[in-house]
């Protein structure tokens, strides 16, 4: 009763979760993929789980399925929201690292661990080397008290944190880079450290993002002829680099981890 009841959930979790695959790939973003290389496809394998679960909320079988046949991790899961609470940026940003890592550590074929992150963790560098800033904050702890205290008073806590970061996003991805470079010492690892992410320049399609973070909502209102004026700072450029150049960045990266 309770292994067939089971199963059946299963079932249809395997049934939404390819129908959603379907869907995205059904996108103009996939045409040229879809004409020139159609088989492809059949190598994607959708499961189930969330960042803002412990251990990334896997099953035990797709878990088993990873560790057995992942050779590359790109980690880009999380939220990049502002304004989330300190509680649920810790949670979804810092502890899905740390679980990446762990879950990485039992893969029999890993040759690379490319974590994404952004360019403005060293928040006060007017130039953003290519090296790991001192962390604000133990990573480990932050993810205890996340874990332990409810979100009102995890919330007293946020002052005193973002006497480090702008936001909770910034401050959330400062600690996963720190569990990156903790981790390093036992995995292939890199991080890609793009700024403000835009439509495609190129590549697959011209123009193409699905989403209306940061500018890009701006930009979508002007060309819509909903927004005509904006009070600007003449003496500030804005930081953006298309996402078919990030994409780019993170394969090369991936390739070049594999390949040394």
């Amino acid at each position: 009763g309770l292994s067939y009841h089971l199963l059946t959930i299963a079932e249809n979790i395997i049934t939404i979760l390819s129908v959603k695959l379907e869907k995205r790939l059904s996108r103009n973003l996939f045409e040229k993929l879809r004409e020139e290389r159609p088989s492809n496809f059949k190598k994607l394998v959708p499961i189930s789980g969330d960042a803002n679960e412990k251990e990334l909320g896997l099953s035990a079988m797709d878990k088993q399925m990873l560790v057995d046949r992942v050779t590359i991790i790109i980690h880009i899961a999380g939220d990049v929201k502002f304004n989330n609470s300190l509680k649920y940026a810790t949670l979804v940003n810092v502890r899905s690292t740390r679980d990446i890592c762990i879950l990485a550590q039992s893969m029999k074929n890993l040759i690379a661990l490319v974590h994404v992150s952004t360019a403005f963790v060293p928040v006060n560098e007017s130039f953003v080397e290519e090296k790991i800033y001192p962390p604000v904050a133990d990573w480990q702890k932050m993810i205890e008290m996340a874990e332990l205290l409810d979100e009102h008073t995890l919330n007293v806590f946020t002052a005193k944190c973002l006497d480090y970061a702008p936001n909770t996003y910034i401050f959330s991805k400062i600690l996963a880079e720190s569990i990156i470079q903790e981790y390093s010492s036992s995995l292939h690892c890199a991080i890609i450290r793009p700024s403000v992410v835009s439509s495609t320049l190129k590549e697959p399609i011209l123009g193409w993002l699905d989403n209306v973070y940061g500018p890009i909502g701006l930009f979508v209102g002007c060309g819509q002829g909903l927004i005509r004026v904006a009070c600007c700072n003449i003496n500030v450029n804005q930081n953006l680099v298309p996402v078919d150049i990030v994409i780019k960045a993170i394969l090369v990266m991936s390739w070049k981890l594999g390949s040394t």
